[in-house]
C-alpha cells in the first residue's frame, strides 16, 4: 500500500473515511433497493452483483484505513522515542555538567 507523497498521513485517513462512508451510504441505498419486492428478477441480480461489489470496495477502504492508522501510530511513538532521547541527554547533561547558565 503506498502513500502519496503530496499529502499527510491525517489527510489521507481523513479521505478515506469520507470513502468508507459514501460506500456505506451506496451499500444502504442497494439494500433497500433489494428488499423491494417489485423489482423483476434479472434487475435483482443486478443489484446483487452490485451489492457483492460494494462489499468488496468498502473491505479495501477499511483495510487501507487500518493500514494508514498503524503507520500514523508508528509515527507518534518514534516522535515520542526522540523526546524522551532529547530530554534524557538534556538532563544527563545538565547533571554532569551543572546548571550554569
Amino acid at each position: 500500500m503506498e502513500l502519496k507523497d503530496d499529502c499527510t498521513i491525517m489527510q489521507e485517513i481523513s479521505t478515506t473515511e469520507e470513502a468508507i462512508k459514501t460506500t456505506y451510504d451506496r451499500l444502504s441505498d442497494l439494500e433497500k433497493k433489494l428488499n423491494n419486492e417489485s423489482l423483476p428478477e434479472n434487475k435483482q441480480k443486478l443489484i446483487q452483483l452490485e451489492l457483492e461489489e460494494v462489499r468488496k470496495l468498502l473491505k479495501t477502504h477499511e483495510d487501507q484505513l487500518a493500514h494508514l492508522r498503524k503507520h500514523n501510530r508508528r509515527t507518534f511513538v518514534f516522535v515520542i522515542a526522540l523526546t524522551f532521547t532529547i530530554f534524557t541527554v538534556y538532563m544527563l547533561y545538565i547533571l554532569i555538567g551543572g546548571s550554569d547558565f
